[in-house]
């Protein structure tokens, strides 16, 4: 069996695990990230782990996903806004030592989730499918006949950064009413509190008191779903998949799903629609990395 490692590097822990050429899972961990204590410690770390879970069985290469913006080679990630001080890490380098030579490569964490639940889980067999990852912000990925796209220079899919109103509130990009400031998490915790005066509420809560009857987290979680679907009507015209995924934390919550299809068959074309998946992801906190070990695949396969 041809073993790839693949590394999915949270801003609190990391996701390690092994799988075949197909995505099986073979064996998996997580360690803490401890970003404080700088790149080359998390992956001396990483490495061990790796180590650990594969034990004699050969290792054909490794892929990591990590946050933030790559440059357009994927050698070097230039800053991650979740780890301080990881700026213009050569992280692929670093793995491929630590690792003893093993061949090495990253791409961007969005992006991995995508690759995971397409080769993996519910993009399988997809034409065209766009993974939203709706978490602390809102990220994106977008495969396209079996491929990741990552368009010109290797920033594509950016998709919580599409502005849906100039005026709207700010966002952690600098910019102003983008998706990520309305559909994430963050954006729903803030909403939340000015509507109910409540601080202490988190996305997860959220969805619970709306389960229990709260008008208050039920007007949250619609306004969220009722951006997404704008968002992504958009994203339908321009690109017709025939798969959308929702990942992380949001995606499971109690409502989003439902109400993210009705907003968007009230705004697309009913010839978008035909064929069209609006799913949640199946793989949970094993898309990342799964993902991340098929970029590995891809580029080391011979």
């Amino acid at each position: 069996m041809t073993l790839y490692a693949g590394i999915d590097i949270g801003g609190t822990n990391v996701k390690v695990g092994l799988c075949d050429e197909r995505g099986r899972i073979v064996a998996r961990d997580s360690i803490p990230t401890e970003a404080a204590r700088g790149p080359a410690d998390c992956i001396a770390r990483t490495a061990a782990t790796i180590h650990r879970l594969r034990g004699r069985r050969p290792l054909k290469a490794a892929g990591a996903g990590v946050p933030g913006p790559l440059d357009a080679d994927r050698r070097v990630l230039v800053t991650a806004p979740n780890l301080p001080g990881w700026s213009r890490v050569r992280f692929p380098l670093m793995l491929s030592r630590a690792l003893g030579g093993t061949a090495a490569c990253m791409e961007n964490d969005a992006n991995c989730a995508a690759l995971g639940e397409y080769a993996a889980g519910a993009g399988r067999n997809a034409f065209c499918m766009v993974l939203y990852t709706l978490g602390t912000g809102v990220g994106g990925g977008i495969i396209f006949q079996g491929k990741l796209w990552t368009g010109a220079n290797g920033a594509a899919a950016e998709l919580g950064h599409v502005t849906l109103d100039p005026d709207g509130p700010p966002c952690g990009c600098g910019n102003r009413g983008c998706l990520e400031a309305y559909a994430s998490a963050t954006a729903l915790v803030r909403r939340y509190a000015s509507l109910s005066g409540r601080n202490d509420a988190t996305a997860h809560t959220i969805f619970q008191q709306a389960r229990t009857g709260d008008a208050r987290a039920r007007h949250a979680i619609d306004e969220a779903a009722r951006m997404l679907g704008v968002a992504m009507a958009s994203m339908l015209h321009t690109l017709n998949p025939d798969v959308v995924v929702l990942s992380g934390g949001m995606a499971a919550g109690h409502g989003l799903l439902a109400a993210v299809r009705a907003e968007v068959k009230r705004r697309v074309f009913p010839m978008y629609l035909k064929g069209l998946t609006i799913a949640r992801g199946t793989l949970g906190d094993d898309a990342g990395w799964i993902g991340a070990a098929m970029v590995a695949r891809s580029r080391f396969k011979s």
